[in-house]
């Protein structure tokens, strides 16, 4: 799902069961889920299971459309006629807990779900010493998509390989490098960390050492990572773009490779046909002459208990049968979503899905956990990235450094802003 900054307007609201119709805001007689509008359809289906699993539960439940990206702006506008049960992104964590929109998992819950589900996936419902969200997606990140028929299975070990076999054969390579979910992907290759730690909702510090040098050291970890940034954003078949620029090279040709989430891969699949391919993000050699990882954000998507729900206990026992091993299984077949369930990631179908493995192996060898970051922290981001498209890879490493130190200065303002 990208980052998750957007604006949500109000679904519209489906029946499932014995039905009417709400609107978003209105008191409503029984429960409210929202979900994603692509998994609608099969979000029905799985209520329409649930009230058969549970026919004590006579009343109605009513699905609306919101994206997990959008939870948190939705709920945002009243938490107390939101939905009862909602899908949102785990970096919104924070911000769900400040307006009071998340009702705690029982111990046994949570002791449960470490033992079905992958362990980064129920962590990163966690807050202080309590979890809000039941894991059911371990799929948002990003990788590298290629045509075999232009790079080849070695080349795309390496960035350089990637690069020069584009620029060989004419063709684009693709990287929102420039976009803050992308830009500091080498600085955390090459070793950085940011860990922001809350009291509550309450940001009370943030650890950034992107301006730092590893032990013996010559560059720090923000110029080691930035000078790549500048150096992949400038290649000549370095195109910088959104899903719009990968659908445009696609049609028309020029496609080579490009760096993107699972949620583009039946598009390129369906263009590429058997040129298609995928592999985790190439290493790179550093100005230092050392080689690295490049990084993805990992992240998560969770269904949330709104903490005002007049039916919390079957809000919670709906929550947990949604993101149940049965009901990941049913999604990932639906709708392609890659599970957070180790039982239903181990089934061949989903191994044999070209980006969900490749996402999974990705995260699981070269990841960082997108936990809940201050709004600065990608404004800062986005500012380092678009620097770099422009940076004079002939100018002094203390620009460079200066740039860093700027950015991470602003990073920790964040605590006292």
């Amino acid at each position: 799902m990208k980052k998750f900054i957007s604006i949500a307007l109000c679904g519209t609201l489906a029946a499932v069961g014995v039905l009417g119709i709400a609107a978003c805001g209105k008191s409503k007689p029984g429960l409210t889920v929202w979900g994603p509008s692509a998994q609608q359809e099969s979000l029905k289906q799985m209520i329409a299971l649930f009230k058969e699993a549970n026919p004590d539960i006579t009343y109605e439940i009513e699905v609306g459309v919101c994206s997990e990206g959008d939870g948190y702006s939705m709920m945002s506008n009243d938490p107390q006629s939101g939905a009862d049960v909602y899908a949102f992104a785990n970096d919104q964590l924070v911000n769900l807990y400040s307006i009071g929109a998340l009702s705690p998992l029982a111990p046994s819950t949570v002791t449960a779900l470490h033992t079905s589900d992958d362990t980064a996936a129920v962590e990163a419902g966690k807050l202080g010493d309590n979890y809000y969200g039941y894991p059911y997606a371990a799929d948002n990140g990003f990788f590298l998509y290629y045509d075999s028929s232009v790079v080849t299975a070695e080349q795309a070990q390496t960035v350089d390989g990637v690069l020069q076999a584009c620029i060989d054969a004419g063709k684009d390579f693709i990287f929102e490098g420039t976009n803050s979910w992308y830009a500091l992907s080498f600085a955390y290759g090459a070793g950085a960390t940011y860990t922001p730690t809350y009291e509550g909702s309450v940001l009370k510090s943030v650890v950034a050492d992107f301006d730092q040098k590893a032990d013996g050291g010559k560059y720090s970890y923000g110029q080691l990572g930035g000078y790549q940034l500048a150096k992949v954003l400038q290649a000549t078949c370095t195109k910088v773009g959104n899903d719009t620029v990968i659908d445009d090279a696609l049609s028309n040709g020029t496609f080579g490779a490009c760096v993107r989430g699972t949620w583009k891969g039946d598009a390129i699949k369906t263009a590429l046909k058997d040129k298609y391919a995928a592999t985790t993000l190439p290493r790179w050699t550093g100005a230092d002459g050392k080689t690295y990882d490049w990084v993805s954000f990992a992240g998560y998507k969770l269904f949330g208990v709104n903490a005002y729900s007049k039916h919390a206990e079957d809000a919670h026992k709906l929550a947990a049968f949604l993101s149940s091993e049965a009901m990941q299984e049913k999604r990932f077949k639906d709708n392609g979503v890659g599970p957070s369930n180790k039982a239903v990631a181990a089934l061949q179908d989903v191994k044999d899905n070209v980006a969900i493995s490749t996402m999974t192996k990705q995260i699981k060898t070269a990841s960082v956990v997108q936990v809940p970051m201050p709004s600065n922290y990608w404004s800062e981001a986005d500012s380092f990235g678009q620097a770099m498209k422009l940076l004079d890879l002939n100018a002094s490493w203390s620009d460079l450094q200066d740039r860093v130190v700027e950015m991470v200065t602003a990073m920790k303002a964040a605590v006292s802003a």
